[in-house]
């Protein structure tokens, strides 16, 4: 069983039940921050309970990915009252994070 197949199991979540849903893969940093930025506007607008945030996956020699600049993004948003909790999702295709609005 790969690691990826036990984190799944474990993890509870099922992101398809997210009510928001937006993929990052293949956006530059700051590309994707903005876009990030107007879909939690939107979250806060709708009152959307959840948000599924995906993006590319760790590769060796790529550097780094997308999940430092979002979680730190969420890390002020919950600093801010806003999100309850944010959970790394990560499989062999793509990182993730499924954040939990305060409503």
């Amino acid at each position: 069983m790969s690691i990826f197949d036990q984190l799944k199991q474990n993890d509870g979540i099922n992101t398809a039940e997210a009510e928001v849903k937006v993929d990052l893969r293949g956006m530059d940093r700051q590309d994707a921050l903005h876009t990030l930025d107007h879909i939690v506007k939107y979250c806060k607008k709708s009152s959307a309970k959840t948000l599924f945030v995906t993006f590319d996956p760790a590769r060796p020699g790529q550097g780094e990915t997308l999940f430092q600049p979002v979680a730190r993004y969420m890390k002020i948003e919950k600093r801010n009252g806003y999100v309850d909790q944010a959970v790394p999702v990560m499989t062999a295709e793509a990182g993730g994070l499924f954040i939990t609005f305060k409503l």
